[in-house]
């Protein structure tokens, strides 16, 4: 099962060069009385790399085939690897049938374990499958393994919200460690770097130790490969870990990050990372000379919270075409914008539920713009849709524009694991609270590789001037305060800061969650203070011209502010 795989979208299997990084890291030369496996071997990179360096080392055929073995789920790769590793011997594999080939056919997590075999070296590209993907089935049948090894480390609606979400690779470290590793011995694993910096899948795995009482996984290095991409095709995040068992992972632990030159060849900055917040909290990867990042740590008076979760886009996107008489507008739904088949639609609506509203593709640092309008139906005192009776009286358009999407509605997961047990209406939505309707809100982009903040309030549209809504691809910090809102958006694009929170979110899918902001120790803001009052001074002048030329006063500022 070699590869980094997504769901059943196919394998990519490990170029040559980065098994042998991952074999020389590892420390395995090939001399005699060493074994290795490895547990998901595909057609066999890493088994016939270590061949070849059991050859040089002098090993003969029962040496070699008694000590370098390889497991493989998908028959066809198991036939391919057993061909590599009788290529792979040379002349030494006279009379030796491919049926004796060390390389077997098993499930590495759930299937047996073999002979008992505890190996001196464990390596290989486990199979990547987020857990969303993995076949019910199989789920079931691993989650013991997962309980077993703590790798759940979230519950309830923070897991299903995406907290909790893991990767096979996760689970085959573990399991790879507890069933085939001997203690002293190294386990080398070209894995997802997700592992080292995500906030609740990545806990557990962070533990570094098989349940609660068993063996620790000392961490010796970690490879940082995301910016070479060895997997050109998959788009992934590569990275290779290399532990011991029985012993304690030591921080700062040595993290070496790959790069390109001008010239487009590889080449490695050496860094040290260390856990935040707590020996499972997310690692801070830090190069020389910058001992004051790990001081922006620590507790924020602000809460940062998802912007507000309004699907299927659909259903509740829409184009405003033109206000009408009435309080109405006319509108059309938007289903190009969203993934789910929904049919076109245009509609007169109550125009008082529809708002302005802010994707993370609409900002730029110090500005946003809305592109387009949310319907929302969200009750925000009481966390559900507003009852249909209450829809009926003073909404009635926008209700029955709803009722023609009900099977969709009532299709939505959330709205079943959530709203449908309460018996909440079909149109409830999600993350719409009092922080929404905030009268400042500093936003910013959720799924980014850097961040940028800008300030929003009310916004004049089709509309007249009303109040901008943030969308769950944004997260942000509401405030009663114009001059408290620029403040903290100061803090939040200021270089010092950015790069505090680069060295400990990687890019993607959790860059700029709430969790994220809670990280940054920011003062609460103090109008009295002229430091305070100087930094939104400067934001407000950069959201009218951000050419202005603040930044690096700012950043002064800033650093002064949080270190």
């Amino acid at each position: 099962m070699t590869g980094v795989r997504a769901g059943s979208l196919g394998e990519f299997y490990t170029p040559r060069w980065l098994a042998e990084l991952v074999l020389d890291e590892a420390g395995y030369d090939g001399s005699p009385g060493s074994t290795l496996l490895d547990p998901s071997c595909g057609p066999g990179i890493f088994l016939v790399l270590a061949i070849e360096r059991a050859r040089q080392r002098g090993q003969k055929l029962s040496q070699i085939v008694d000590s370098i073995h390889g497991f493989e789920l998908n028959p066809d790769s198991v036939q391919a690897a057993r061909g590599n590793y009788l290529e792979a011997l040379g002349r030494l594999s006279e009379g030796l049938a491919a049926s004796e080939v060390p390389v077997f056919q098993r499930d590495a997590i759930l299937g047996p374990a073999g002979d008992g075999q505890a190996y001196d070296f464990v390596v290989g590209n486990p199979p990547w499958v987020r857990w969303d993907y993995l076949d019910q089935n199989y789920r079931e049948a691993t989650r013991p393994l997962w309980e077993r090894y703590g790798l759940f480390s979230l519950k309830g609606f923070a897991a299903r919200l995406g907290g909790g979400k893991k990767d096979l690779s996760m689970l085959f470290t573990y399991a790879a460690a507890d069933r085939y590793l001997r203690s002293g011995g190294v386990l080398a694993f070209v894995i997802t770097q997700e592992v080292f910096q995500s906030k609740g899948a990545g806990e557990g795995f962070r533990r570094f130790r098989l349940g609660n009482e068993g063996p620790l996984l000392g961490v010796r290095a970690v490879h940082d490969f995301v910016r070479v991409r060895p997997f050109k095709d998959a788009a992934n995040k590569t990275a290779a870990i290399f532990l011991t068992k029985g012993a304690a992972t030591v921080y700062p632990v040595p993290y070496h990050l790959w790069e390109r030159d001008a010239e487009g060849r590889p080449s490695r900055r050496r860094m040290e990372a260390r856990p935040l917040g707590g020996a499972a909290g997310p690692w801070q990867i830090l190069a020389e000379g910058e001992e004051q990042l790990p001081r922006m740590a620590g507790g924020n008076p602000y809460k940062a919270v998802l912007g507000v979760n309004a699907n299927p886009y659909g259903v509740f996107w829409m184009e405003v075409r033109k206000a009408l008489a009435g309080g109405l507008a006319e509108v059309r739904n938007l289903p190009e914008m969203g993934k789910r088949p929904i049919a076109p639609a245009t509609a007169r609506i109550e125009a008082e539920r529809l708002y302005p509203a802010l994707r993370g593709a609409d900002i730029r640092r110090w500005g946003a713009v809305p592109a387009i309008h949310v319907l929302l139906v969200q009750d925000p005192a009481q966390g559900r849709g507003y009852p249909e009776t209450v829809m009926e009286e003073r909404w009635p358009h926008t209700l029955d524009y709803l009722r023609g999407f009900r099977g969709e509605l009532m299709a939505r997961a959330l709205y079943k694991k959530y709203h449908a047990r309460a018996a909440h209406p079909f149109y409830s939505q999600f993350n719409v609270g009092a922080p929404a309707l905030a009268p400042f809100k500093v936003v910013w982009k959720r799924m980014s590789s850097d961040l940028s903040a800008a300030v929003v309030s009310d916004w004049e549209g089709p509309l007249g001037r009303k109040m901008v809504l943030p969308l769950e691809t944004t997260a942000f910090i509401g405030t009663a305060a114009e001059d408290e809102a620029h403040y903290l958006c100061a803090v939040m694009n200021s270089s010092p800061v950015r790069r505090f929170v680069k060295s400990f979110s990687s890019a993607g899918r959790g860059f700029g969650t709430p969790y994220v902001a809670a990280r940054i120790r920011i003062p609460k803001y103090d109008p009295a203070c002229g430091e305070h009052r100087s930094l939104a001074a400067m934001s407000l002048a950069m959201h009218g011209d951000s050419t202005a030329g603040c930044e690096e006063s700012i950043d002064r500022a800033v650093l002064g502010l949080v270190t």
